[in-house]
């Protein structure tokens, strides 16, 4: 139910008429109000052309199909069933790649969640600590607690800065990027969008640079943060540099690249709160965050980003332990002792 009331929950199929916007649109092939429509279009009930629009404002031309799903379908409560693939999992926390398209918490018309997968796995009575999100069209490393004690650590950690997350993105740009440092605060400005306030929060991105495509005019990004603000990467980057490949919501003309966001948590470095040795984790992005025919060159960036990434890093994923101890060195090869398991 959104803010308007009861919401038919049968989906409907339409063609649009004239050119004008998607909410306008909704709105007046389903009677309903302009708050409604845009309550559905920004929860992700409405598609064009087959592709999720969650933009309002966004234009359709005459022909366009639209599809508005108020309920989410079988095939979206089941999204990648049986693809999420556990990278470490011990007594007190469980590490996970996340796939594309499976938010991390239930979107608020239902269907399936990463949160929801795991609490399955676990059973109903097994505490399961939420302590970072990934965006729904991301994909890449998320750490839960398995215990209170556990989480409460984990999140002072975050807190901190003593975890450490290491990103991959691909975005487009006229021309080839240089080392950034981006400080620049960050608000909501409606739900679901965020931009740069001079009142908002603060916001610190760490961008470098791997390689640069200049006939497709995409560049690939290493990236830290600081902070973790809602869609902080995607905004800063949108801002430097340019929207990250498939970001409709921040610039991206061509709308979701091969049904995604080219950006990936690729790499994790925290205290391993049972033991207090830091450890890493690291996760390569699947093939669909590649461009296709991508001239990026022969180099296995993934592993790169896991061993530190770059030339110049922008901030170790190696994390401190208390007494100035640094791990060995070696490299984390994206298994448990009895390899990868999926959920």
């Amino acid at each position: 139910m959104g803010p308007t009331g009861e919401i038919d929950q049968q989906p409907v199929e339409f063609a649009v008429q004239s050119p004008m916007r998607l909410d306008v649109a909704v709105s007046s092939a389903l009677q309903w109000s302009r708050g409604k429509a845009q309550y559905l279009i920004r929860d992700g009930a409405v598609y064009v052309a087959g592709l999720r629009v969650r933009e309002p404002g966004v234009h359709v031309v005459e022909g366009q199909q639209v599809r508005v799903q108020p309920q989410a379908p079988a095939e979206r409560r089941d999204i990648d069933a049986g693809k999420i693939v556990t990278i470490y999992r011990d007594a007190h926390l469980w590490i996970v790649n996340k796939p594309a398209g499976l938010p991390t918490q239930p979107p608020p018309r239902g269907g399936d969640a990463l949160n929801l997968r795991l609490q399955r796995e676990l059973g109903p009575h097994t505490y399961l600590g939420e302590i970072h999100r990934l965006d729904r069209d991301a994909s890449g490393l998320v750490v839960y607690a398995l215990d209170r004690e556990t989480a409460a650590d984990l999140a002072e950690q975050f807190r901190s800065h003593r975890a450490r997350r290491r990103y991959l993105a691909v975005a487009r740009t006229g021309r080839a990027p240089g080392v950034m440092d981006i400080d620049e605060p960050v608000d909501e400005i409606e739900p679901g969008r965020m931009a740069l306030t001079a009142t908002g929060m603060p916001a610190h991105t760490w961008v470098n640079p791997l390689a640069y495509d200049a006939k497709r005019q995409l560049s690939l990004l290493e990236l830290a943060l600081d902070t973790g603000r809602t869609h902080q990467i995607r905004l800063h980057v949108a801002w430097a540099i340019g929207p990250l490949l498939g970001d409709r919501l921040y610039g991206d003309p061509t709308g979701p690249h091969r049904g995604r966001i080219a950006l990936h948590a690729a790499a994790l470095g925290l205290i391993e709160p049972a033991t207090g040795q830091p450890r890493r984790y690291y996760c390569p992005p699947p093939a669909e965050f590649w461009p296709e025919d991508h001239d990026f060159g022969d180099n296995d960036w993934g592993a790169v980003v896991g061993n530190r990434g770059g030339d110049r890093p922008p901030a170790p994923v190696d994390v401190a332990a208390p007494d100035g101890t640094t791990p060995d060195g070696t490299t984390p090869d994206g298994t448990t002792p009895d390899g990868p398991t999926g959920v």
